[in-house]
């Protein structure tokens, strides 16, 4: 299963979803996108928005962290 974790700083427990998906990570493939910093100061590119939608369409569970 490709898993893919969107971080946008959002959320206080975090980290403790992150350390999950990473005990998840040699049964599936688990990718990560930083969103948090971005967001905050608004310096993601188009290239950047291509990429991440690009992996949120690629991948079989989205997580927001």
């Amino acid at each position: 299963m490709r898993i893919l974790e969107l971080d946008t700083g959002l959320f206080p427990d975090a980290r403790t979803v992150s350390a999950a998906l990473r005990q998840m990570d040699p049964a599936h493939r688990v990718e990560s996108i930083d969103l948090a910093d971005c967001l905050r100061r608004r310096s993601l590119d188009d290239e950047a928005w291509e990429r991440a939608i690009d992996a949120i369409l690629g991948s079989d569970l989205t997580i927001t962290t």
